[in-house]
């Protein structure tokens, strides 16, 4: 027997349990002893069966890789090595691998090749796959013809031009750029350790380097990379203030080479589109079948949708399918460019118009990037969900980011086509993208009249005439233009407000109710006491200890929050909050003094004045969570949040050219009312200084600074200013920043209190400032 049951041992399936993600032989008796047991036998039931419905799902899925889909997570190429042996060794499978040959990593110790990078993620297309041993030959290619050679990694200009990509662009991938940028620029000067701007007078070489790239077979696609990544280096050379110095015709040298890039672009383009596009000659495609996406994957993004307004837990994975979807809405149903998308910022949408029962959106970077656009009353609705409750999560306290669409690390979209190709994916749908519905709308907007026809390119950003400046309203008259196109599909567009309430309905007929519904039957606060199980089971909830402990936890986050209120200029010792909280008369579920005393983060001016970050914002004006909002005739110009701040959080600084307060109150004798508050009046020690912004900065003559435009206000000021010396591009200045007063939530209108500046000045007549 003893035998027997060992023999049925050893061939028992192992099941991981979901609450403990440990393996189990017997999965029923580990959940009635350990992670379940105070659970009912029907809920452990229902429990085992997810668990191995769970395992069956991952034995037929997720085994089984795919050698491009690692390729395109991970894009360095020593850790793509490492991670396809770590696979093979756990006992994965790996579809589509290379030869061994190809596995082998490069004793020189360089951890990219960018061909690998380039081929593989940006090359290959959803019915053309690249195959390795095509991008080993093209890199061979590469070599023999001498454009695999690049400059040394340590070389000044590409230094700067990493910490450019890392710290204010914030690049993933910015390894890629600057081999691409080294190769290009080895190419342009094949001598020498160090590589200068004489390239940018190389204008018959560069049009060699990307055609001897084309004779290498070398996708359109990647050189296109190869474009994009000068431009971005061309772009740094611009902000290069010591290189400008030297070399006044810099910034005018750069846009022509830039403009020079551009049209060299365009044949690569041409190449592309007709490479991507041979394998669909043959068929000719409707609006809908373009926007049967939309049509899919609307019941789940509904879902989600009801669960973020009624406050339930969503996950990473459905709030970006949310974003995906919002995404399509614009590609598929408003037919935009997925550069336009890409550019689409929180200032712009704090700008948007209201036109009838439409919102107008204006988006204008430059020819590949324009939008224009009426959205629904439901879209809407849509966009301010993900713009209050999942974009701002994604963002952080601590993240600078202006687009609107961000991922969940708090990063900048920059891939939407990508994003929707992961859409079709996950509904395993044929992909489709921007180009195909555009071309599909373009066909069915034939048969219009011509002033149709011409409002209907404007609105897909055909055509760019310089000259037209549509109204609002003729913007929502092209989008109902365009719902009106034969082929189109329109029942994606459901009533939010019907949606809400027949999910108020359904939930008061769930049996089992959310922590929601516990909080609101029974309120966290600092003095309350958590509810009874006889409390807690009358009013429906369930008898287990899951809600009590997560009240309990939640009131203790709540006394640690007001602890740490009572102590914000200095740091508490622990007996000092032993007594504040016996003096609350706390006995328990409270934090520990220690750990209060450990949590206390001041924010001194000495700290303030040598962070880097603050210092490139002042330097280059980079500041973001905020935008430019008209309140009307009688206010005029605001400054709004588009992302919450903490108090104590440094939001921007008052950004002028900083004169003497004599010389600034002379200054003021001559102006109006409503020009006075371009004036900062502050002490610095013994010196009475100004900062004019009337008149601009050298160091930004063209630039409508944001914290000018920020209101005076005595009555409940959220900012209030801070005076710092900072050393900016190497010279030590003065700079007034405002650092917030209390926590600012989003589209809250910023204001900073006047009056601490009239006590520095109690000579000077400025009760102006508290009008």
């Amino acid at each position: 027997m003893v035998e027997q049951n060992r023999k049925r041992s050893a061939e028992r399936n192992l099941v991981h349990c979901l609450q403990c993600h440990k393996p189990q032989e017997n999965l029923p008796v580990h959940l009635a002893r350990v992670c379940m047991k105070k659970s009912t036998p029907e809920e452990r039931l229902d429990e085992v069966q997810k668990a191995k419905a769970s395992s069956r799902e991952w034995l037929r899925k997720n085994r089984t890789w795919n050698y491009k889909q690692l390729c395109e997570l991970l894009p360095d190429r020593r850790s793509l090595i490492i991670m396809v042996k770590e696979l093979l060794r756990r006992g994965f499978f790996i579809m589509n691998q290379p030869e061994e040959s190809e596995m082998v990593l490069d004793p020189e110790g360089d951890s990219t090749t960018v061909d690998d990078v380039t081929f593989a993620n940006t090359v290959t297309t959803p019915t053309s796959p690249r195959d390795p041993q095509t991008i080993s030959s093209v890199r061979m290619q590469m070599k023999g013809a001498g454009l695999h050679d690049k400059f040394p990694a340590r070389a000044k200009l590409l230094m700067g031009f990493k910490k450019y990509l890392v710290e204010s662009r914030r690049l993933p991938n910015w390894q890629q750029e600057v081999e691409n940028v080294s190769r290009f620029l080895r190419y342009l000067q094949p001598t020498g350790s160090e590589p200068s701007l004489d390239f940018l007078s190389k204008r018959t070489e560069t049009q060699d380097f990307l055609k001897a790239l084309q004779r290498t077979d070398m996708s359109a696609a990647s050189i296109l990379t190869y474009v994009k990544s000068m431009k971005r280096f061309l772009e740094y050379l611009s902000l290069r203030l010591d290189i400008q110095k030297r070399d006044p015709q810099l910034r005018s040298n750069c846009e022509s080479y830039t403009n020079m890039l551009m049209t060299l672009r365009k044949t690569v383009c041409k190449t592309h589109e007709d490479k991507t596009c041979d394998t669909r000659l043959d068929e000719a495609f409707c609006i809908k079948d373009c926007q049967k996406i939309l049509k899919v994957a609307k019941p789940d993004f509904l879902r989600i949708h009801e669960n973020l307004l009624s406050g339930k837990e969503v996950s990473n994975t459905e709030k970006t399918l949310y974003r995906y979807y919002c995404e399509a809405l614009l590609v598929f149903r408003h037919m935009q460019r997925p550069g336009a998308v890409e550019g689409f910022t929180d200032a712009d949408w704090v700008e948007r118009i209201a036109q009838g029962d439409r919102v107008v959106i204006g988006i204008r970077k430059d020819k590949s990037a324009s939008m224009q656009i009426a959205l629904t009353q439901g879209e809407e609705a849509c966009f301010q969900l993900y713009y209050k409750q999942i974009r701002p999560k994604n963002i952080g306290l601590k993240k600078f980011c202006q687009s609107f669409f961000t991922s969940t690390s708090g990063e900048a979209v920059h891939t939407v086509t990508q994003d929707m190709n992961r859409l079709h994916e996950m509904y395993k749908l044929a992909p489709f993208r921007s180009y195909d519905v555009r071309k599909a709308v373009g066909t069915a907007a034939q048969k219009l009249p011509v002033h149709q026809h011409e409002a209907v390119n404007y609105y897909l950003a055909h055509s760019t005439d310089p000259n037209r400046n549509p109204q609002p309203q003729d913007i929502v008259d092209a989008a109902m233009l365009l719902e009106s196109l034969e082929g189109t599909s329109s029942d994606d567009d459901t009533s939010l407000a019907e949606l809400s309430a027949a999910g108020t309905n359904n939930e008061q007929h769930t049996s089992r109710k959310d922590f929601s519904a516990f909080l609101s039957k029974f309120p966290v606060s600092l003095e309350g006491q958590p509810p009874t199980k006889k409390r807690r089971v009358d009013s429906g909830f369930p008898e287990d200890r899951v809600f009590y402990d997560k009240w309990r936890a939640a009131q203790c986050t709540q006394r640690e929050q007001y602890l740490l209120s009572h102590f914000t200029h200095r740091k508490p010792s622990a007996s000092k909050v032993a007594r504040l909280i016996a003096q609350e008369g706390w006995k328990s579920n409270y934090p520990k003094p220690e750990e209060i005393e450990r949590l206390w983060k001041p924010a001194p001016t000495d700290t303030i004045e040598a962070d880097e970050v603050i210092k490139k914002c002042v330097s280059e004006q980079g500041w973001t969570g905020l935008a430019v909002k008209d309140f009307g005739a009688e206010e005029g110009l605001g400054v709004v949040a588009t992302r919450p701040f903490s108090k104590g959080d440094i939001v921007c600084d008052y950004h002028g050219k900083v004169i003497r307060a004599a010389e600034g109150m002379t200054k003021l004798e001559g102006l109006q009312d409503k020009a006075r508050h371009l004036f900062f009046f502050f002490k610095a020690g013994q010196r009475d200084l100004c900062i004019d912004a009337q008149t601009g900065c050298d160091c930004h003559p063209n630039t409508d600074t944001v914290g000018r435009r920020i209101k005076c206000c005595f009555k409940k000021p959220n900012l209030e200013p801070l005076h710092c010396v900072m050393k900016v591009n190497g010279e030590d200045k003065d700079v007034i920043l405002f650092k917030a007063l209390q926590d600012i939530s989003i589209d809250t209108q910023l204001k900073f209190y006047s009056g601490v500046i009239r006590k520095s000045f109690l000579g000077l007549d400025l009760d102006w400032l508290d009008e």
